[in-house]
Parts: structure tokens; sequence; C-alpha cells
């Protein structure tokens, strides 16, 4: 077993950009590493992506935190396992701490949204991406198509105060992401080595 790493914020943050240039530094050092993220690519998980965060099905908040209970099993038991087991570092983009925040913030309680997730493991460790509204406003308005979940400010307003409570709460460590991407990737990688240089000492190419 190696290393499996969570990395978390709202939408807009720059989880996927930080997640790849990490990843490509980590196999540089030598490191095996899995990028991988949630909604997952089983059945449930396309389920959301192409119905759900499209906006073309409602589904009710705790239905919907159900929904994303049950793709994290099937995520965790057919991916992020595997490849603990043969190694790597393992990082996905949102796990458990997703629910909490984006749920928790549509009304759900999150001592509920812990117990339907209960199946799976803990990460070893959680990284918030942090970056303040105007931000993110800015960058998702680039996009042009919003996701479901990116169409409100309110909304991830919500999901801001509850991550930052999460990680004041459990100790996760908070990054300003609002700098250039170089600086926040670099605070990421240097997390996740001193994590790695106890735990993957034999994953090492």
């Amino acid at each position: 077993m190696c290393l499996f790493v969570d990395v978390e914020g709202i939408d807009g943050v720059g989880k996927s950009t930080v997640i790849r240039r990490v990843a490509d530094v980590l196999r540089g050092l030598g490191y095996m590493v899995l990028v991988t993220s949630e909604p997952s690519d089983g059945a449930v998980g396309r389920f959301i992506r192409g119905n759900v965060l499209t906006g073309e099905v409602e589904v009710e908040p705790s239905a919907l935190a159900l929904l994303f209970a049950a793709d994290r099993i099937v995520h965790f038991n057919t991916v992020i396992k595997p490849g603990l087991r043969d190694g790597f570092i393992v990082i996905t983009e949102r796990y458990i701490e997703s629910s909490v925040a984006y749920q928790g913030a549509q009304g759900v309680p999150i001592d509920w949204i812990l117990r339907v997730n209960s199946m799976v493991p803990e990460p070893d460790l959680v990284i918030i991406l942090n970056a303040p509204l105007a931000v993110i406003r800015e960058r998702l308005t680039s996009r042009g198509t919003l996701e479901y979940f990116e169409r409100s400010l309110n909304l991830l307003m919500r999901v801001q105060e509850i991550y930052l409570r999460r990680a004041e709460e459990r100790g996760y460590p908070v990054i300003d992401a609002s700098r250039p991407i170089g600086s926040v990737a670099g605070d990421v990688l240097t997390l996740i080595e001193d994590k790695a240089s106890g735990k993957c000492k034999g994953s090492r190419h």
C-alpha cells in the first residue's frame, strides 16, 4: 500500500490542473502515480455526469448523496484500492469531503452523509484548495457552459464555508489557489512528498 490523496475545493479552484502538474513531477521523481476523479467512469458516475451535472435530471439532495456514495464504493473498490495495492500514489479529485461540502450545503445532514460513506476508507491526506469567490466567478465565467453546481455562487459560498470548517475541525491543509498555478502545485507537491517519504519507500522505480 502506498499513499491515498484527495484534492478538494469548490468548482473553478483549479484542482484538475494542479493534480496534473503534481502527478507529472512525482512521476519524474520515480513514483508510480494514478490520477482519478469523482464522479468516476463507472456506470453510476457516468449517470451523474451525463444527467445530473448537466441539469437534465433533477435529483433530491439526499438521493444525490446516495448516488455519489454508490459511485464512490465502486470507484474505491475498482480503481483506488487496486492502485494502492500495486504501490501507486493515488490522487483523486474529489472524494467523501465533496459530498459533505456539496450535499451539506444543500441541507443534507453531514452526520448522515458520513454514515452513508462509511463503506469506504478515509484518504491518507486531504488537501483543500481555496480561492476568493471573486476569483472563482471570473474563472467560471470564462468556461462558457456551466455544470449544475457551478451555476449558483450562493451555493458555492456555502460549499466553501463547509470545506473551511471541516479543514479546521480535521486539520486538513488549506492552500491558497488564487496564486500562480506553479506556486499552488508546489505546495501540494510538498505535502504529498512529505507523506510519501514515509509510506512509499518501495514504490519508486
